[in-house]
């Protein structure tokens, strides 16, 4: 008795340091691991080992012949179960884990020919209506902090530089006097637009090879025209001057950091986006003359078998540019995506495009203009956002490999040159996967 004594002793000393342990054993004998003392007697294990447990001390119990436990080792208990009791099982991990399901791999590849399909509908439409769609009034709408960014992609957009207003060294503006009425007027010169008439006189000369009367006839064209675009500056002259000194209030109000209040930020948008319909207006008037003036060149000079040889080619701008990029590229994003072809790299074209999106119209608080009403609410995550992460998240599994084309660009291109550089993998489970696929 005195020896179950000291184990009754030693148990209430275990369970008092460690109640869950020696509960577990008292309630629920076999998910013990074997026991291969008892008593001081080597014998077999009572209870099959649990996977993964083998490793825990068995010298770490006693227990009576009729199961009732006498001693537990609390010293040894007490340096040991610090660690783990059982092994991680990585095989677990491993197969669970690291799976996915059949019915996640077919709604993927659905995101993925879902996401396809709206950026090549986007393209097409974009191909097809060529003559209306411009990136312009879109980057000319950004807000933000990344706003003025955008607005340095559009060339002169507030027309300073087309628009000029000479000014004399002490910043007054320099003015003339029409002999004919005596009406004092602003000197704009127009250099730009007299420059594109010249350009284009060159061209036609070039490619057309004019005699000496198609000549006299073309400069008699260029002239009226100068004339018109003489007389529309001398006319609007005063109205560019007003709009030049509210666009350099306005800037001033913007610098000042007056458009804290939403009353203001109000104000300064909308004051700035009617100065910008002005000066496209008057803009738009002037590329018009110049249209006709191309035009007139091309009805009144050229003889059927010049015109025959085609137009004139036009200077290719940046804005041209722009539009071909943004066309293009989301008709090769979606066309990529649909047919899962290098559709990692389509999918990270797409989320980097969404971006810019994003930083052109950023749903942020306390940025003005909020979106409207009519395309829903957002604070932070709208759908543009949300689109960009199933992209990146696209972007980071064989999306392409799963009903797409690039299963056969892996296996007969990917893996081909992987070999040819000496990449090998000796992962076993890395082999039946990539045979899986």
């Amino acid at each position: 008795m005195k020896g179950a004594d000291n184990g009754y002793n030693n148990l209430t000393e275990s369970t008092r340091r460690y109640p869950t342990l020696c509960g577990s054993v008292l309630l629920f004998p076999r998910i013990i691991p074997p026991v291969d003392r008892i008593h001081g007697d080597r014998t077999a294990s009572r209870h099959a080992s649990p996977s993964g447990c083998n490793d825990l001390p068995r010298r770490s119990l006693s227990l009576a012949k009729n199961s009732t436990i006498l001693e537990i080792s609390h010293t040894d208990l007490d340096s040991r179960l610090r660690r783990r009791r059982c092994a991680l099982n990585t095989d677990f991990l491993k197969d669970n884990f690291t799976k996915i399901s059949l019915l996640a791999v077919i709604l993927l590849v659905a995101l993925r020919i879902t996401i396809g399909w709206h950026f090549f509908y986007e393209g097409v439409w974009k191909i097809k209506h060529a003559d209306e769609f411009s990136a312009a009034p879109f980057l000319t709408q950004a807000k933000g902090p990344f706003a003025p960014l955008f607005y340095s992609m559009i060339d002169d957009i507030n027309g300073e530089r087309r628009l000029k207003v000479e000014k004399d060294a002490d910043g007054e503006v320099v003015t003339a006097t029409d002999k004919e009425t005596g009406d004092v007027y602003p000197v704009i010169k127009g250099e730009e637009f007299s420059a594109a008439i010249a350009d284009f006189r060159a061209k036609v000369d070039a490619k057309y090879g004019l005699d000496d009367k198609q000549k006299k006839l073309a400069d008699a064209v260029g002239a009226r025209f100068q004339h018109g675009l003489a007389t529309w500056l001398q006319i609007n002259g005063w109205d560019i001057v007003g709009y030049h000194d509210s666009l350099k209030r306005l800037a001033e109000a913007n610098a000042s950091g007056g458009d804290s209040t939403d009353t203001r930020k109000q104000r300064n948008w909308q004051w700035q986006m009617k100065l910008r319909g002005e000066v496209n207006g008057w803009i738009g008037e002037l590329e018009d003359m110049d249209a006709d003036y191309q035009r007139a060149i091309w009805s009144e000079v050229l003889t059927e078998e010049q015109r025959a040889m085609g137009e004139v080619s036009k200077s290719i701008t940046f804005a041209d540019f722009m539009d071909f990029a943004v066309t293009w590229s989301l008709t090769a994003i979606g066309l990529c995506l649909m047919l899962g072809f290098c559709s990692r790299l389509a999918a990270l074209g797409g989320a980097a495009f969404l971006v810019s999106v994003l930083m052109t119209q950023p749903p942020w608080p306390t940025i003005y203009p909020p979106a409207p009403a009519v395309v829903g609410h957002a604070l932070i995550v709208d759908k543009n956002f949300v689109e960009m992460m199933a992209l990146l998240a696209l972007a980071t599994m064989p999306v392409g490999r799963w009903a797409g084309l690039d299963l056969f660009l892996y296996r007969y291109v990917g893996k081909p040159l992987m070999a040819a550089c000496g990449c090998k993998c000796n992962c076993k489970c890395s082999e039946e996967t990539a045979k899986a696929q």
